[in-house]
Order: C-alpha cells, then sequence, then structure tokens
C-alpha cells in the first residue's frame, strides 16, 4: 500500500508486555450494544501474521499467527525483476534486510528472485513465495487458515491470481463466505486484473479513508469486503458497508485505544500486529 495496512508504512509496534485493555473502555464498548443484541466479535487477522512478535511476512511469523489464534492471516506480495512473487511488505529491503544480510538494500522490482532469496530478514528467516505462505498457512489440526493476499505493486496482479488459482481447486472458490484465500489492493486496477483472471477469487478495497468515490469503486469492482483505517473509520463507513452488503475490515489495532475504537464501530475482521494480544483481551472483555 502506498498508504498502507499497516497504517503508515512504518515497522509494526509490539503491543506491551502484559498489556491488559481497560475495563472502562471495553466495557462501555460492550454495553453501548442494544441490550436485545450481543456484541459483535470480530475475525482476527494476523498481519503479515504476527509481526509485533516475529520478523514480519515470514514463514515464522505466519506460522506464529496461527498458533497465536488468527481466523485469517494477511501477507503483502511484491513483482520481482524477472516475473517472480516476493512475500514483503515495501517496495524496498532497506528496512527489513537484517545488516548481516548479504544483500540488505535495493528495490524489489529491482532484483531477481534468486537475489531476494539471500536476503536475511531476522531470526535467519527469508522472503518467503506466495506458494510458501499458502503451504504454512494451516493448523495442526489440518484445517486451513484464510490469507488475504495484498497486491502492493499493480504489476504482481495477474501472477497472484495465476498462484492463487493454481494452488487451490476450482470447488474451493464456490462459497465465497469460506474462500481459502482474498485479494486486497488500495488499487483498483490491481482488483480489476485479478476480477478478470479470476472472478471467483473474492476481493477487498482497502483504504485509509473513506470517499464517495472509494464505494463508488467497491460496488463497481463487486468486492466482498472493504478495509478502513481504524483511525478514520467512522460511523457512516460502517452502515454503508451494511448498505453495500459487504463485509467490514478495520486495520491495524497496535493499542488498546484502537482495539476499542474498532470493537465500538464494529466490524466483521479487525487486523492486528499482535494475534495473542488482541483475541486475549477481545475475549475478556466480550464474555458474560
Amino acid at each position: 500500500m502506498t498508504a498502507t495496512t499497516a497504517g503508515d508504512g512504518s515497522a509494526p509496534t509490539p503491543s506491551a508486555p502484559g498489556a491488559q485493555l481497560a475495563a472502562t473502555e471495553l466495557s462501555a464498548t460492550v454495553s453501548s450494544a442494544p441490550e436485545a443484541a450481543a456484541p459483535r466479535i470480530p475475525q482476527i487477522v494476523g498481519h503479515r501474521g504476527a509481526a509485533a512478535v516475529e520478523p514480519e511476512n515470514t514463514l515464522l511469523s505466519f506460522r506464529r499467527g496461527i498458533a497465536d489464534g488468527s481466523d485469517l492471516l494477511e501477507c503483502d506480495v511484491h513483482h520481482s525483476s524477472d516475473g517472480a512473487d516476493a512475500v514483503i511488505h515495501d517496495a524496498t529491503i532497506d528496512r527489513t534486510a537484517e545488516e548481516e544480510s548479504p544483500l540488505h538494500t535495493g528495490a524489489v522490482a529491482d532484483l531477481t528472485r534468486a537475489q531476494l532469496d539471500r536476503v536475511l530478514v531476522g531470526k535467519g528467516e527469508h522472503i518467503p513465495t506466495l506458494t510458501q505462505v499458502l503451504e504454512a498457512a494451516t493448523r495442526e489440526d489440518g484445517t486451513r487458515v484464510p490469507l488475504l493476499v495484498e497486491i502492493k505493486a499493480p504489476a504482481a496482479a495477474q501472477l497472484v491470481a495465476r498462484i492463487l488459482t493454481e494452488f487451490f481447486e476450482d470447488g474451493d472458490w464456490e462459497d465465497p463466505s469460506a474462500a481459502p484465500a482474498q485479494i486486497i489492493s488500495f488499487h483498483p486496477e490491481a482488483l480489476r486484473t485479478a476480477r478478470t483472471e479470476a472472478p471467483r477469487i473474492p476481493r477487498l478495497l482497502t483504504t485509509t479513508a473513506t470517499s464517495t468515490e472509494f464505494f463508488e469503486t467497491a460496488a463497481e469492482l463487486e468486492v466482498a469486503q472493504i478495509g478502513v483505517r481504524i483511525a478514520d473509520a467512522r460511523q457512516a463507513d460502517v452502515d454503508r458497508a451494511r448498505e453495500l452488503g459487504v463485509q467490514l475490515n478495520l486495520w491495524t489495532a497496535r493499542s488498546e485505544e484502537e482495539l476499542a475504537r474498532a470493537l465500538e464501530l464494529g466490524c466483521d475482521t479487525i487486523t492486528v500486529d499482535d494475534p495473542a494480544w488482541a483475541t486475549r483481551l477481545i475475549a475478556e472483555h466480550t464474555s458474560g
């Protein structure tokens, strides 16, 4: 994202160890719901896996996100110079590559997949391929964890659609609500390409702040879900999503205040850097 699911494009901010969400904040969130209605409990999306506790967008991070209770995972995809995919957030490797990495600077689009394979991004991890992430996105019991695949560079849209189509069976897309993956982007043109290449794969259009044009584009693209940054989300966005019959994703909750705000607004999925932290706090303050 130029504006990103990270919120501001910066490195994820770890949740404070042992952080506890103020009881007054989430109690108020729950009690503010109509008495006859149970509070909406969103599904947890592990942002870049579990970006607050493991190197982001690595197989280690995705496996940690699953272990820590993510209902879904989110990853980012760029395009290498030789036409391969690379699961990395930034357009360059500069921020995430370790100093001791054999290669630690350069634009992803200017590097070959072989060069990207040499990059070390923490704890011995490398930049994975989308197929590797898909293979890792399973729980111990063998059930799949749906993957939200964000197209960072529109040039990667066709490739992502092809990889997802080849990885899954045709029958996996019959029920959109149980789809094993969704394609996300800030770029409408990327979703248009994805719709042309693989119309059965659900799409998610995301943004920092909504506008009339945003909702018009979401309707035109027939998306299954829209995403809005928590700080910029408003009740009108929630209402409009319901009117369109699409799900709402709010991103990215890294603080108690952001988590409380997302729950107060109500959403179907909430993106977090620390799935264990978010799962625990949501469970504590929506039980009973």
